[in-house]
């Protein structure tokens, strides 16, 4: 029990600078709630093939303005589902055009991972934002049989 307090209290602290930021960047606080949520998510992943660390995201939304954060998800055994996936993401992320940071972390069913020509869909949506645009991406198992995605974007 001691050791979880210790990794628990470390966590707080690392994540600290991120929050400061976020607190600075997002007036409403369901908003920066939300935000800090899906950072949380994101960053305790059990199982993740590609992580995402504190100093990425601290790194990610430094400079620039609101973040705004939300999830699309798509049922794991549907054909074409990183398709569909993108095209709810697509239609959340018009909401808050124009951006040119993004955090997007994937959640997959062990059972029924994404396969890497899968991510095509995801990889011409990146190459479709129009000017700078500063990505970090990263995915993990879990326990449901749906794809999951938490998008931050600013």
């Amino acid at each position: 029990m001691m050791c979880i307090n210790v990794l628990n209290s470390m966590i707080k602290k690392s994540l600290k600078p991120v929050f400061t930021i976020i607190d600075k960047k997002i007036m409403f606080q369901s908003e920066r709630e939300k935000v800090k949520r899906s950072i949380v998510d994101v960053l305790n992943a059990p199982k993740s093939l590609v992580s995402i660390d504190v100093n990425d995201v601290r790194d990610l939304f430094q400079e620039g303005g609101v973040i705004h954060a939300f999830n699309a998800s798509v049922d794991a055994s549907m054909e074409n589902r990183m398709m569909l996936m993108m095209a709810k993401i697509m239609k959340h992320a018009e909401c808050f055009e124009p951006y040119n940071h993004a955090l997007v972390f994937f959640f997959f069913p062990e059972k029924q991972p994404l396969l890497m020509e899968e991510l095509q869909p995801f990889s011409d949506w990146i190459e479709s934002v129009p000017g700078e645009f500063l990505i970090k991406w990263g995915m993990a198992t879990h326990s449901t049989q749906e794809i999951r995605a938490i998008v931050l974007l600013q």
